[in-house]
């Protein structure tokens, strides 16, 4: 439990539902970037259940706070950069519309309990590694802009991307707002796909349709780079990478029963995009086959 006592209009929340229980819980969080401190500190716990059964008193209970070691990573950047500098971007940002500030990963704290303590901020790292790498290049319109990073007391603690109208391809489609001119709209995605491995070199890894913006006009951007990595490169332990795509390399890891993480490769970008071309016909939620599954592994168990 922090020392500090939090109102509920200072605290956010993510509700999450265990793809293989069922059960919810929801996870809240403040970041201390305002009236309590300009440290950008991170203070976050977990409740199961529902919002609506959660008390204020409840919630400062369990936010804790997490050292900015464990998420932020120090300037000079890591070794690991090689030859990579990071664009600090301006602090009158802060004010300025136009502008949206991604934050490290925290979940991932608990969800990979086998990662070293500071694995969120590696993947922070790699995460602006690859977006300096996309800004060397000619931006793509149909790829998220990246502004520079945010540092505070010497670490970075946000990634400064430009802001989109619009909801991500699953709420769009599942809300049945304005629909979706396919072949236009994959041709977009296919460019901007194409832009990422034949331009910067790198392959998204995690296409799906929750990772894809519908503008107002109906046009796609895709986003979130946290998956990134160079074509060829191991996909670190505990990053994520999307199998929803099925490339057969996937697949064929998952029926070895093969732990270590695949390479970053164009297939699982291309059998993605594949995939989207027949789901947007019959747009099911994008884990739900995934969900059948675990339930039918648990029947069998």
């Amino acid at each position: 439990m922090s020392d500090l006592m939090f109102s509920r209009d200072e605290v956010s929340l993510s509700e999450t539902t265990n793809v293989k229980t069922g059960a919810k819980s929801v996870l809240y969080y403040y970041w201390g970037a305002g009236r309590r401190d300009e440290d950008d500190q991170l203070f976050f716990g977990t409740i199961d259940g529902s919002p609506s059964e959660h008390t204020i008193e409840q919630i400062n209970d369990v936010l804790e706070e997490v050292p900015n070691e464990r998420i932020f990573f120090p300037l000079p950047v890591p070794w690991f950069f090689a030859n990579t500098s990071v664009t600090v971007a301006n602090e009158w940002l802060d004010d300025a519309p136009g502008w949206h500030i991604k934050r490290p990963w925290f979940t991932h704290i608990v969800d990979c309990a086998g990662g070293t303590p500071t694995v969120v901020a590696h993947w922070f790292a790699i995460e602006v590694k690859m977006l300096e790498r996309l800004a060397r290049h000619p931006p793509h319109p149909n790829i998220v802009k990246y502004h520079g990073c945010r540092v505070r007391n010497g670490r970075v603690t946000g990634i400064y991307l430009g802001h989109l109208d619009g909801d991500n391809l699953w709420d769009h489609v599942s809300a049945g707002k304005k629909p979706i001119d396919k072949e236009p709209f994959l041709a977009a995605l296919e460019s901007a796909i194409r832009h990422l491995h034949d331009v910067v070199g790198i392959a998204h890894n995690d296409i799906q349709p929750f990772n894809i913006l519908v503008s107002p006009e109906g046009t796609p951007t895709l986003i979130d780079l946290g998956s990134s990595e160079l074509i060829g490169e191991r996909i670190s332990q505990c990053r994520m990478y999307s199998t929803w795509g099925e490339d057969p390399a996937d697949v064929e890891r998952e029926a070895a029963g093969i732990a270590e993480h695949p390479v970053s490769t164009k297939s699982r970008d291309l059998a993605a995009l594949n995939k989207l071309r027949t789901w947007l016909d019959n747009p099911v939620h994008p884990w739900a086959a995934l969900r059948a599954k675990l339930s039918d592994a648990d029947s069998e168990a």
